[in-house]
C-alpha cells in the first residue's frame, strides 16, 4: 500500500498526475500538496505551497484520482514557504538517482518551464511561523471549496 504525497513527488523530479497514475492503485491515504517549480541556475527549485498556488491542476488530479482510489481519503499537508533547487543539470546530482529515465526528467522539467519564481516565506519567530502555516491550510480548505471539491471534516 502507498501513501500518495503530491509534494514529495515533485522532490523525486516527478511530476504528481503521474505519480498518481503510478501509484493510484495502491494508495491507501494521501498526504497532498501543492508545489510551484521554476526552472533555475543549476536545474530547478520546488517550493511547495498551499492548494491552488503551484502548478498541480487539482481538478484533473481528482478526476483520475477518483477513478484510481474510490474510498480513499484525502487529506491537505502544508509546509509552505521555503524553496529548494534541485540542480540536476550537474553531473554530479545524479550520483542520487541512478535509474532515472529521459522521459520523466522530461516531464518534471515540462513543469518547471511552466511554473514561476516565488519568494520563500521567513518567519521572525516560531509564533509566526505557525500563524503563516495555519493560513496557507485555511487558504487550501478554500481553494478546494471554491473549484468544488468540497472537504468533509
Amino acid at each position: 500500500f502507498a501513501n500518495l504525497d503530491s509534494g514529495n513527488a515533485t522532490w523525486t523530479l516527478e511530476d504528481p498526475i503521474e505519480s498518481l497514475e503510478i501509484l493510484g492503485p495502491y494508495a491507501a491515504t494521501t498526504s497532498l500538496r501543492d508545489s510551484m517549480i521554476w526552472e533555475s541556475a543549476n536545474g530547478a527549485t520546488v517550493q511547495w505551497t498551499a492548494m491552488g498556488e503551484g502548478i498541480v491542476d487539482w481538478k484533473a488530479y481528482f478526476k483520475r484520482f477518483a477513478e484510481l482510489c474510490p474510498g480513499v481519503p484525502v487529506h491537505i499537508e502544508t509546509i509552505s514557504g521555503f524553496a529548494r533547487e534541485f540542480a540536476y543539470l550537474k553531473p554530479e546530482f545524479w550520483t542520487n538517482f541512478p535509474k532515472a529515465r529521459a522521459k520523466d526528467l522530461a516531464r518534471f522539467v515540462a513543469l518547471a518551464r511552466r511554473g514561476k519564481a516565488i519568494p520563500p516565506h521567513r518567519s521572525a519567530n516560531q509564533q509566526e511561523e505557525k500563524d503563516y502555516q495555519k493560513s496557507e491550510i485555511e487558504k487550501s480548505i478554500r481553494y478546494f471549496k471554491d473549484i468544488g471539491l468540497g472537504l468533509q471534516a
